[in-house]
């Protein structure tokens, strides 16, 4: 599948042209192209809408005033770490649906040996 991107900048007179490719296992009889630009639009909505939403809104990913090209992806790398301990911590709840990613971090800064014990063998969620 190939998607053509026109994307204005500022003021500019004519637009950046950008095209992508996907990869999709339905055939061309079993889907419209507007069936697979609705997919393909649904699949970004919710990765930005998830993850990326998570670590610019909890993290202030966009302000940090790290600019280090190397490091940066590190911190990243922690972020989505962080991330992913409290969506393991979220489903070891008695309430999972009324935990979310800052309920996680007070309680991870709280019991900081409790955090240590997440990467070992010895913790048990409650």
């Amino acid at each position: 599948m190939r998607i053509e991107r026109h994307v204005w900048k500022g003021n500019a007179p004519e637009p950046t042209i950008a095209v992508v490719f996907g990869v999709t296992s339905r055939l061309p009889a079993d889907a419209t192209p507007e069936q697979l630009l609705a997919a393909t639009r649904a699949h970004w909505a919710a990765i930005e809408n998830g993850q990326h939403y998570r670590r610019d809104y909890t993290f202030g990913e966009d302000h940090s005033p790290v600019r280090d090209p190397n490091a940066t992806p590190c911190y990243a790398a922690l972020r989505c770490l962080a991330i992913f301990l409290c969506v393991q911590h979220k489903r070891a709840q008695r309430r999972p649906q009324v935990y979310h990613l800052p309920d996680f971090l007070r309680a991870a800064r709280a019991q900081p040996t409790t955090t240590i014990r997440w990467f070992t063998n010895s913790y048990r969620p409650p």
